[in-house]
């Protein structure tokens, strides 16, 4: 969770560039965001001061304070009416505010139901997933509430999305389960294969729903006809969150314990390969082997035709380890033939010896560069393979 800042990323050349915008008053955790009518982005407050945020897109927040005390607001969406709609999870209501900064609050018929994620429906209502409740419910623009039992009990809806189906599917974060619903309230529901804490949910570029398995460390993958996919994140207990359509049809996620955002190309299949040793710098001289990587400079690894992974790979699934580094530094893996980005796939210090799972995009000559991003000496790599993606 991002505490008291809201996040801006813009695109300079090849670089991305993360502003930050420090929310007025401190310990209002924000939670949820949505874009609204107005050219501003409007957020909730979760915790302690009981606003809707206001920030335009160069960083100025206004605040609005909700009417009901105490009312952790989580959810938000933009509505068909051009006002924003947001759930309260501690109050039972669902709150609607103009861009003017006007309230209205809606009271859900079922008692403590812990109203969470929100979204518009193809129906032009707003619905909503009552973690406590185990409903999914309805709201109209004229506020009129209707309510649809969760089939398995105390399956504790959590996020909710628009389908490409003209349908509603929502996660079930203790019901091991994905649901989906009718605008005329028929619910199904699919099990999720691994026994995990479903969360997030989002409609992807092909087609499908994609939501996260916190508890299973796994994204998953659902078509509309209630087929399941699970891939494995690399980093172990990294906990899958919250995830989103990105504008380039890839899937984006984070990671709530592994500090990390995810990205996970949407029309890729993915093919587990028994684990094979790519690269190991401290073998003879080679193409995959040594020498050793050199401080502030990059080596590229051909790996197509390599441990089974075939020319039309687009990504492999790799674990990389970094063996004798002579000073503290990172390794960065990227397509070869690219800029090379800002982030790490390994981060290290003098004579450790360190691991981390990467997903690795392949470039178009079915290479990967590694930077070696230390100040003096040099440092060994070695690079395992489990896996690559089409």
């Amino acid at each position: 969770m991002v505490h008291r800042r809201v996040w801006q990323q813009d695109r300079a050349d090849h670089h991305r560039v993360i502003t930050e915008f420090t929310v007025p008053l401190a310990g209002s955790e924000p939670f949820g965001i949505a874009a609204g009518p107005d050219g501003a982005l409007w957020f909730t407050d979760f915790f302690g001061n009981n606003k809707i945020g206001r920030i335009t897109t160069s960083g100025v927040i206004t605040e609005f304070t909700v009417p009901t005390a105490s009312s952790n607001p989580i959810g938000i969406a933009a509505g068909p009416d051009g006002a924003l709609w947001f759930t309260e999870y501690n109050v039972n209501k669902i709150g609607r505010i103009t861009t003017a900064g006007a309230f209205t609050e809606f009271v859900i018929p079922t008692a403590s139901s812990s109203p969470n994620g929100i979204t518009l429906g193809s129906d032009g209502a707003l619905w909503f997933a009552e973690q406590t409740g185990n409903n999914i419910g309805r709201i109209t623009t004229a506020g009129g509430i209707t309510e649809f039992a969760v089939p398995t009990a105390n399956g504790q809806p959590y996020g909710i999305t628009a389908g490409p189906d003209g349908t509603l599917w929502f996660t079930e974060s203790n019901g091991n389960m994905i649901g989906r619903i009718t605008t005329a309230g028929v619910v199904t529901e699919f099990p999720v294969p691994t026994v995990s804490q479903t969360v997030a949910i989002t409609a992807g570029s092909d087609g499908a729903l994609w939501f996260t398995e916190t508890g299973g460390d796994k994204i998953g993958r659902i078509t509309t006809a209630g087929d399941i996919a699970e891939f494995t994140v690399p980093t172990v207990s990294s906990q899958p969150f919250g995830i989103t359509a990105g504008p380039d049809g890839a899937l984006w996620f984070t990671e709530l314990i592994g500090d990390k955002i995810g990205r996970f190309p949407a029309g890729a299949a993915f093919f587990t390969l028994t684990p094979c040793r790519l690269i190991d710098t401290r073998n003879p001289v080679g193409p995959l082997g040594g020498p050793a990587l050199q401080a502030s400079a990059a080596r590229t690894f051909v790996l197509v035709g390599q441990c089974g992974i075939p020319a039309n790979a687009t990504a492999v699934a790799a674990n990389l380890v970094d063996v004798q580094p002579t000073s503290p530094g990172f390794f960065t893996a990227y397509p070869g033939g690219t800029a090379r980005p800002l982030t790490s796939a390994l981060n290290y210090n003098t004579g450790q010896i360190r691991a981390n799972n990467a997903i690795i995009p392949i470039g178009v000559a079915g290479d990967v560069s590694v930077f070696c991003g230390q100040g003096l000496g040099t440092a060994h790599l070695i690079v395992d393979v489990n896996g690559y993606f089409q």
